[in-house]
């Protein structure tokens, strides 16, 4: 199984899923389930994530990944 680039960029920052939550006001749970595929981001968590980790959108989940988009009720 690769390390996938959320995992990677984690490892540098020296932070693990919680810490990441706590800055993003994301769930743990929710964390980790994008950082082992499990779970795909809207556009608008991938632009907190970005945000917090320092990088742009595409560094944390370069072309070809698929972002999801929130359904507008």
């Amino acid at each position: 199984m690769r390390t996938n680039v959320l995992s990677r960029l984690l490892a540098a920052h020296g932070w693990t899923d919680g810490q990441l939550a706590a800055r993003t006001a994301l769930d743990r749970a929710h964390v980790n389930q994008l950082k082992n595929g499990r779970a795909l981001p809207t556009v608008a968590t991938a632009l907190v994530i970005a945000e917090a980790l320092g990088v742009t959108v595409d560094a944390v989940f370069p072309p070809g990944s698929v972002v999801r988009r929130r359904r507008m009720r």
